[in-house]
Order: structure tokens, then C-alpha cells, then sequence
């Protein structure tokens, strides 16, 4: 069940996002000051959120940070894109083409801006049949949490135990090519970027 957490102020919100963007821009008070046309004393307090900023200065200020007046709200937008899988859980996924003893559970899955990744939970019973090497987009994390496997990425042969990670670009071909348990599990996480 998720915990419910108290909710920053809108001044707070904003006057953090104004500050963000204010260091991403490489300025300083005084210089964020002379470009917006905005006291330096009035800029400190609108990042403290301590003030409700104007819009004709928050306008001002994002002019001067380079970025749309919409960025400075981005944080006070509800998001809904999240996933909770409790222990133990999550939705078994059957890949086509991928029926070689692997077992994928989907265990998290978000998106955001131009990028969104999927999670899954990845087990290998053995004997291993002949299987393809898999390529795609994005980058590919993995790490191994039981049993033991060779796992070939490019030219790369790796020997993965419990606890050991591997992150590739994803269009490399990869895949584990031998088991050295019975059973191997992992957890896999692919991002990619959103058109």
C-alpha cells in the first residue's frame, strides 16, 4: 500500500523548480537579477518560497533561465505513471520468439518525458537450448540474483554470479548463452527513448 506523503506548498514547489533552473543556467543571483529585472532579494525569496511570485516575474525569471513559464509548475502536476509490485508478485509475460525456458515477470514499468524503462524478473531453467542473442533500442541493465551464467554481449563473454551487473547499449547482441546452475534468475531493466 502506498504511503501517502504531505504534499510541498505551491510556493515551495515553484520556488524550487525557479532555483533549479536558475543553477542549470549557470547563473547567479545577481546575474538571474540584471536579466530578469527582478530584485536579488525578491529572486532568494520566491526560491525559499517564502513569497508567491507574480506572474509577470516568474515570466521575467523564466526569460532570463532560457526555459517555458510551464516548467517552473512541472512539479506541481500530479503524475500517475507508477508501479508498486509487492514481493513475490507481478504480470508473467510470454515473449514471441522467446519461449526458450525463459520465464519474464514484469515487475515495474514507468515513463516520463521522452524516455520510459520496464523492469522484469528474468528466470533461466536449465538445459539451455540454442537460443538466439537478442538486440533492440535503448540500453539494458542486468543483474544477476541466483545461479550462475555466461552471458555474451558483442564480443564480451561475462560469467555472472548473484550479485554481479552488466549495462550495454541494447542494440549489441546479448543474452545468456550458458547456465551454470539449473536455474538462473536476474533482473533486467531496458529504457528506451520515447518518440
Amino acid at each position: 500500500m502506498p504511503i501517502e506523503l504531505e504534499k510541498p506548498p505551491l510556493d515551495h514547489l515553484i520556488g524550487a523548480a525557479v532555483k533549479a533552473h536558475r543553477v542549470l543556467a549557470g547563473l547567479t543571483l545577481a546575474e538571474l537579477s540584471a536579466k530578469a529585472k527582478v530584485s536579488p532579494a525578491m529572486i532568494s525569496k520566491i526560491e525559499r518560497g517564502q513569497v508567491s511570485a507574480s506572474l509577470n516575474s516568474l515570466e521575467a525569471l523564466a526569460q532570463a533561465t532560457g526555459v517555458p513559464l510551464i516548467n517552473f509548475f512541472a512539479g506541481t502536476v500530479e503524475r500517475t505513471d507508477v508501479s508498486f509490485v509487492a514481493a513475490g508478485e507481478g504480470m508473467t509475460v510470454q515473449r514471441l520468439g522467446s519461449g526458450f525456458g525463459h520465464i519474464y515477470k514484469l515487475i515495474g514499468r514507468a515513463e516520463s518525458g521522452h524516455v520510459n524503462f520496464e523492469t522484469f524478473n528474468v528466470t533461466l531453467e536449465g538445459p539451455l537450448s540454442p537460443r538466439p542473442l537478442y538486440q533492440h533500442e535503448g540500453i539494458e541493465f542486468v543483474h544477476v540474483t541466483d545461479g550462475e551464467m555466461i552471458y555474451r554481449c558483442g564480443e564480451g563473454v561475462y560469467h555472472m554470479r548473484p550479485g554481479d551487473s552488466l549495462s550495454y547499449d541494447a542494440s549489441t547482441a546479448h543474452g545468456a548463452v550458458e547456465l551454470k546452475t539449473n536455474k538462473v534468475s536476474f533482473i533486467t531493466l531496458v529504457a528506451k527513448a520515447v518518440a
